[in-house]
């Protein structure tokens, strides 16, 4: 099961899925949406791509709405694209939580106000509303002003371009809206009580350290975005913030216990590194990271972990329980992860150095173990020696002679030694049977019986039998000649025609317990 993931009550249920190859690297899947599924709901998911090997699996609009505390699994369906290896029903599981998500601040135009301020400060005014033109800047006299314009070319330069004047019929349409305007700031003046001077005074005296702009509920606030820049500043301030522990219940302390339980170490590699051990600049104590997962997060090796097997404080030497594929270089960025395992050595000697007490479970592996050993009857003693001699005594007989009755002397004999123990049956079809080494080569003195019945041949120097059997179904058997071992038994389907089968035999590859046929 892979780590709990959260979601806000209210909102889609968004689902991180990471796509790992064998390699440790993320690798492109599809998502089957057909068969993907919260467990106990219907909803259709979609499938946004992320990255390379990484998908947000959205379940929007669940029904019925899961609430604040509920624990869902969502069953991830998938392929992946490199292997064609289908996966189903990965779970992940998801806790519903609290909406506490706050609103942006509002941005106060200070600059802006404080340009308008210095504009309107060159402003005089004679009566109420009115700006005296005596106060403006701009030439000594109208002679001066006359004089600068038509000089040289600058008639030319200053006439004005009349081709994109309005018409009449524009400039009365403009006036009758002039005139709407004119009737409403009369109204906004009447019942303010003020004028525009001491509106724009107000405005001068804003501090936004104290002062608010309150902006009304109305519905047509829409279009509106931060910009660019405030969005990176948002984004570097939060990822610049140093998480502290919090207070319970708040994001702060979820944060910071996600944080604590996925804690990782992250280093550099330094000295003369091989593929299975090298020094770091690791400072921690000896064996802080002994069994935990070293994954490389730069250089030719990106990607590519394995179980550390020790590590020890001097040199922040590092010595992994696995060569990698390569010596790494020096300056590789590695993190550890708190993954733990169990090494080889450690895992062998768990199972061979428990106690025979404590295979007593029926069905494991352990007592079926602890059963075979006990019924084998223990190790060779001299009592069980004995017993296997007198077995052996009574296999020889009491004319057993070794010149003529030893496995060597029968196999010199050749077929005149079994011309009476066998016979190939009365049937309708042939069954042909070959015997053959691994090189084709006919082998002799190989024993088959078709199982179930009395009907036994020894192959002779061409290394084949014939049975005359009916139609059916039969099995096979081969004893095979000294020096070879058992083959596996063949089946073979007898119709309505003759059929062929064959054993190919393999030397025995080292001394066995096996005892060949006895005639």
């Amino acid at each position: 099961m892979a780590q709990e993931q959260t979601a806000y009550e209210g909102d889609s249920i968004k689902v991180l899925v990471n796509v790992i190859g064998s390699s440790g690297t993320h690798e492109a899947a599809t998502i089957d949406t057909t068969t993907t599924r919260l467990d106990g709901f219907s909803t259709v998911p979609t499938v946004n791509t992320i990255a390379t090997g990484i998908y947000e699996v959205v379940f929007a609009s669940v029904t019925p709405a899961p609430a604040e505390g509920d624990r869902l699994i969502a069953k991830i369906n998938g392929t992946v694209t490199s292997t064609s290896t289908a996966w189903s029903e990965y779970g992940i599981p998801v806790k519903i939580v609290a909406d506490e998500r706050g609103t942006d601040s509002v941005v106060v135009p200070t600059s802006d106000i404080t340009a308008i301020k210095a504009k309107t400060d060159q402003l005089a005014f004679t009566v109420a509303n009115q700006v005296d033109a005596n106060s403006l800047t701009g030439g000594t006299s109208p002679a001066d002003i006359y004089t600068y314009f038509t000089a040289g070319t600058n008639e030319d330069v200053f006439k004005a371009d009349t081709s994109t004047l309005a018409t009449s019929a524009a400039l009365s349409g403009v006036e009758t809206k002039i005139d709407t305007v004119d009737a409403n700031v009369d109204s906004i003046l009447v019942d303010t009580g003020t004028d525009i001077p001491a509106s724009i005074s107000a405005l001068n005296d804003f501090d936004p350290a104290t002062d608010q702009v309150i902006v009304s509920t109305n519905n047509d606030k829409t279009g509106y975005a931060l910009s660019s820049a405030a969005n990176d500043a948002i984004g570097a301030a939060f990822l610049a913030y140093t998480l502290t522990k919090g207070s319970p219940g708040t994001i702060e302390r979820a944060f910071w216990q996600i944080l604590k339980a996925a804690q990782l170490a992250d280093g550099e590699v330094s000295g003369t590194p091989t593929s299975s051990a090298f020094d770091s600049n690791l400072t921690a104590v000896s064996g802080a990271y002994d069994h935990l997962l070293l994954l490389f997060t730069s250089g030719t090796l990106a990607g590519e972990a394995r179980p550390i097997d020790s590590y020890s404080a001097t040199n922040g030497r590092i010595t992994l329980q696995e060569p990698l594929t390569a010596a790494p270089s020096s300056a590789d960025e590695f993190i550890v992860v708190p993954d733990h395992s169990h090494p080889t050595s450690e895992i062998v000697e768990g199972i061979f150095n428990e106690a025979q007490s404590g295979y007593t479970t029926p069905g494991t592996f352990g007592y079926y173990i602890d059963a075979q050993i006990s019924s084998g009857g223990g190790d060779a003693s001299e009592a069980n020696q004995t017993t296997i001699i007198t077995h052996l005594t009574d296999i020889k007989g009491g004319t057993f002679s070794g010149s003529t009755d030893s496995l060597e002397a029968i196999r010199d004999r050749g077929d005149a030694a079994w011309t009476t123990g066998g016979s190939s049956g009365s049937g309708l079809y042939q069954v042909t049977v070959t015997v053959e080494d691994a090189s084709n080569n006919a082998l002799q003195g190989a024993r088959i019986a078709v199982d179930g019945t009395n009907l036994i041949l020894t192959t002779p120097s061409n290394g084949q039998v014939v049975f005359n059997l009916d139609s059916g179904v039969y099995l096979l058997t081969c004893s095979p000649p000294a020096g070879y071992d058992t083959p596996t038994d063949v089946v073979v389907s007898v119709s309505t025609s003759d059929v062929t089968a064959e054993f190919t035999l393999t030397p025995t590859s080292s001394a066995s317990c096996d005892v060949p046929w006895i005639g």
